[in-house]
């Protein structure tokens, strides 16, 4: 019978001994986190020097250390997304989701994704989760990708709402800038529609935005709608000289 308790006991504190190793931190485990990440930073290096080979291996490497690091099947995601390897890049954007669904990169990642694919309501839906989170460094980048998503929708309301925050958080893009210009045009807030266009110039003349057939055309409107004949003269003519066929088919149009 002394025995017998003795074992129990001795069970008992098995028990309890392997409860508190399950609960305390591996440090191998660690160290695999930690390489994973160093790897996956040289891939990412190899990515943007174009070199895809390398890349992919030392992605593979990474994910061999720790296959639950999420940010190392994201950027696979992307790898693959470069080489149109669709079906593979969507596995390990959908995998990095799984691991990691809060994270607000790998929804925009895999939004971005979608919406090449003209995937474009899983697209938008993939962005408005990726705009949730207020602390993503690259929230306003998001909004941009989410606005042009819903343009493309033609839900111009949500669109607009998406360039609006992303302006108001810094975001500065050209695209958003004149967005916002055209709605506010086409409402008849003149003064407001011609500010966006402004801030649309200055990103021009830092070099951070270009011109388009659109913004030049929406340039056409707010001048002849202000009265100012010499900018009508002068974006015309960047429209006739930079973009001929855009140009004739603007005038037949409004002839």
């Amino acid at each position: 019978m002394y025995q017998f308790l003795q074992v129990i006991k001795l069970s008992a504190l098995c028990l309890m001994l392997t409860a508190c190793a399950i609960g305390a931190p591996d440090p191998s485990a660690a160290k695999d986190s930690e390489k994973a990440k160093k790897f996956t930073d040289v891939g990412v290096e190899y990515f943007k020097s174009g070199d895809n080979v390398n890349a992919l291996n030392w992605l593979k490497k990474a994910l061999q250390f720790d296959k639950s690091y999420a940010r190392g099947h994201s950027i696979l995601g992307t790898v693959f997304q470069s080489e149109k390897q669709w079906a593979l890049a969507e596995t390990y954007f959908k995998k990095s989701i799984q691991l990691d669904p809060k994270s607000a990169m790998f929804h925009n990642n895999y939004g971005v994704f979608l919406y090449q694919l003209k995937r474009y309501e899983e697209a938008c839906a993939q962005l408005e989760l990726a705009t949730k989170d207020p602390f993503y460094n690259l929230r306003a980048n998001a909004l941009n990708n989410l606005g042009r998503c819903y343009t493309v929708l033609n839900e111009q309301n949500k669109a607009s709402d998406a360039f609006q925050r992303s302006v108001d958080l810094g975001g500065g893009d050209g695209y958003a800038l004149l967005n916002l210009s055209q709605k506010l045009l086409d409402s008849g807030a003149n003064f407001k529609s011609q500010e966006k266009y402004n801030e649309f110039l200055d990103l021009v003349a830092l070099n951070q935005a270009q011109h388009s057939p659109e913004s030049l055309i929406l340039g056409i409107k707010l001048a002849r709608v202000s009265g100012n004949l010499s900018n009508v003269v002068t974006y015309s003519l960047l429209l006739e000289n930079l973009f001929p066929n855009k140009y004739k088919k603007y005038k037949e149009s409004t002839q």
